[in-house]
């Protein structure tokens, strides 16, 4: 990719496809040093290439950069607050800035570039593992700084206004700090959206997921090697079904082919085959 960029945390980031069109997010470079969030849209054969979003100023971790489509084939992408200014919460507020694309989950209109990303929800640290299920609802996975690591559900992807996580006041459900506006009215936790599940489990950044409509689990893992299963109760709440603390390596995500229903996940599939089956005999 043009001005390659092999810092920490950063070069290929996520891939989303539809209509033999590919859509690539990655981390670049320029000659000047600045660093920068990018994503492309090529043909099936990689002959052609049109740029669809260009976010710069990042310092070198916290990119986010998942890819995902809902059933309309909107396309959306997931953005880190840039860190590592607000990696403690307590310098910047990007993440809180709705004039900034940093610390967000938008929707790109990418029939007509010429329109503004609309931003879907902020508050956000660094959104590793975003995906969409069948239902159009995204399960968003955001890496922590030290307190919580959080897994959010979006049920609607078309919300009147953008949905805040609260970050960096709150850590999940944890506030780890004051209001950086310094306004009289402070955020409060009843304005932002809750967690579905958190751990203070640390190190642990969650990373990846899949929701599994055969089974009606979502599945998610976390850096560590740890797989773990939620499952919906009939009043809508969340609650851990199903943990495997593999600690047989990292994993950095997961994926779901949903022709074959195949899971891909990095670094072996073996292992997570062999948890389905399991859960399922259960």
């Amino acid at each position: 990719f043009p001005f390659y960029d092999d810092s920490f945390e950063s070069r290929f980031l996520g891939v989303a496809s539809k209509n033999k069109i590919v859509y690539v997010s990655y981390s670049s470079q320029d000659i000047n040093g600045v660093k920068s969030l990018v994503v492309d849209e090529y043909s099936i054969n990689f002959t052609k290439v049109r740029n669809i979003i260009k976010i710069e100023e990042f310092d070198q971790i916290h990119y986010g950069g998942s890819l995902s489509l809902d059933s309309l084939g909107k396309l959306y992408l997931s953005v880190g607050d840039g860190g590592p200014q607000s990696s403690q919460g307590v310098t910047d507020t990007d993440a809180q800035n709705l004039n900034s694309y940093k610390g967000k989950i938008l929707r790109l209109d990418t029939s007509n570039l010429k329109k503004k990303p609309q931003i879907i929800a902020y508050g956000i640290r660094n959104p590793w593992g975003v995906t969409i299920d069948s239902k159009n609802r995204m399960f968003i996975l955001q890496c922590g700084y030290g307190t919580s690591e959080a897994a959010y559900l979006l049920n609607d992807l078309y919300p009147s206004i953008p949905v805040n996580l609260g970050w960096p006041v709150f850590e999940g459900s944890v506030r780890v700090s004051y209001d950086l506006t310094k306004k009289k009215d402070p955020l409060s936790f009843n304005n932002i959206l809750a967690p579905i599940y958190e751990t203070d489990v640390r190190p642990g950044c969650l990373t990846g997921g899949v929701y599994l409509d055969d089974i009606e689990l979502f599945l998610f893992s976390d850096f560590y090697g740890t797989l773990r299963l939620l499952k919906q109760k009939e009043n809508g709440e969340w609650y851990l079904f199903h943990e495997d603390k593999q600690e047989k390596g990292n994993i950095w995500g997961l994926g779901l082919d949903k022709k074959t229903k195949r899971i891909f996940i990095a670094p072996n599939n073996l292992e997570l085959e062999i948890l389905i089956d399991q859960v399922k005999l259960n």
